[in-house]
């Protein structure tokens, strides 16, 4: 077999093999044979028709795709091993002649990096400062949620809670009713001007008032309507909110004081600041590292990777209990319009993946059984009595592997956000792979 080798695009050579006519007659024979067993010649048992009767009655370029389907692989193979290749997917394959056989095989291969100077990337890293107005955002959103709604004989205000009865006449002449209906009165309201005509009146009074219902409504029923309402007022609440003593910290959670209440919110908006401000600037590590590299990578790479994103997208619609298709129908957009718009999203990630790789090879990081064994246990933990059923199911195969990537990934994170900020080397578990 001869095989040669010519460069014809980014990370894509294309093989043109020729195969010896001499090698090829068994197999030719063997794929004839086949076709008319599942094709018998009239005259012929199965399988028994002569080799020049069915090249004759089905046409020699059939029974060669049917030979194909069977040596093409082992073909395929011999030629990549002669050429040298690593292929980076499947080749494409096409036939440009047929006697003597010659076969063309599009092969993407495996993609190039060269680094930069890395060892001069340099970020800031922000502080993590929590100021006392947020530690007492925090409370006041916890005096909000363990607030008492008070009756009042007044005007109805912003921030009031109402309650009511309504009814509605439509423009189409359909009609609407609201039995006690309770809602809190507020800016946001959809749509407004209904909140806004609650706001004045008293318990026991009536009112006739006229509202404009936007397009995208919830209610379809309502959805771009104008309906003339008719609305009695039955109670009026206002919001009392506790007192911020020990009380309110115990019935926060396992807390004795308020003051240990607070150093808890101090802690966790410090530990989510330092997190954010780690995650910022390893991204600006990791682009600057692609910035300083050259690669080159094959078209299939950014495919593959923009279809990962689709199917990622997926599984998170789907454990919200949504579907893609839905989605996507919601956006009026098909899965060819969505891949096209992910597209650059995807390359980005590719080139952060190839970079980060190239340098965690560079450094040498590497992973230890223990360490795999200690994120598969933290991954397990949070399943409760299943916890056993997912170490099983993670212990193995591919999802073991996909474990041991994740560990890979975020250790290389780890050191380069190290050598970009000048800061010792930190735990990466907490870290979401930017990559």
């Amino acid at each position: 077999m001869k095989v040669t080798k010519e460069k014809t695009g980014t990370c894509e050579y294309t093989l043109n093999v020729e195969v010896e006519p001499e090698r090829l007659q068994v197999p030719l024979r063997q794929a004839a044979q086949r076709l008319s067993k599942r094709r018998p010649l009239a005259g012929y048992r199965p399988g028994k028709a002569p080799y020049a009767m069915v090249e004759r009655l089905l046409g020699k370029e059939l029974i060669v795709q049917e030979m194909l389907d069977s040596i093409g692989d082992g073909l395929y193979e011999e030629a990549i091993k002669e050429s040298g290749l690593e292929p980076y997917a499947v080749a494409h394959m096409e036939m440009p002649q047929m006697d003597p056989l010659q076969l063309k095989f599009v092969v993407p291969v495996q993609p190039e990096v060269k680094l930069g100077d890395y060892h001069s990337i340099r970020v800031v890293q922000k502080a993590a400062d929590v100021t006392q107005a947020e530690v007492d955002e925090v409370l006041q959103g916890i005096r909000d949620a363990n607030a008492v709604w008070v009756p009042v004989e007044r005007a109805a205000r912003l921030g009031d809670q109402v309650l009511f009865d309504g009814s509605g006449t439509k423009d189409d002449g359909g009609k609407t009713e609201q039995k006690d209906v309770s809602v809190e009165l507020h800016e946001e309201m959809v749509p407004r001007e209904f909140g806004q005509n609650l706001v004045g009146m008293k318990p026991g009074e009536s009112k006739e008032f006229d509202v404009q219902y936007p397009s995208d409504f919830r209610d379809t029923n309502l959805a771009g309507r104008h309906v003339h309402f008719e609305v009695t007022l039955k109670a009026v609440k206002e919001k009392e909110l506790p007192e911020l003593n020990d009380e309110l910290a115990k019935s926060a959670g396992p807390y004795e004081s308020i003051a240990q209440l607070r150093e808890q919110i101090e802690a966790g908006l410090r530990e989510r600041k330092e997190a954010q401000a780690r995650d910022e600037a390893l991204t600006q590590a990791l682009d600057a590292l692609v910035e300083q590299a050259n690669m080159e990578y094959p078209a299939v790479a950014v495919e593959r990777e923009t279809r990962r994103m689709l199917e990622s997208l997926s599984d998170r619609l789907q454990q919200q209990g949504f579907t893609l298709q839905g989605y996507l129908d919601m956006l009026k957009k098909t899965p060819a319009q969505m891949l096209d718009e992910m597209r650059p999203q995807a390359e980005k990630r590719l080139k952060r993946t190839l970079a980060l790789a190239q340098f965690a090879e560079a450094e040498g990081v590497e992973v230890e059984p223990g360490e795999v064994e200690e994120e598969v246990e933290r991954i397990s933990q949070p399943y409760g009595d299943r916890a056993a059923r997912v170490r099983e199911l993670l212990g193995a195969g591919e999802p073991l592997r996909s474990v041991r990537s994740d560990v890979y990934s975020r250790k290389a994170q780890a050191r380069l956000l190290a050598l970009a900020t000048g800061q010792p080397e930190g735990p990466e578990k907490g870290m979401e792979s930017k990559a």
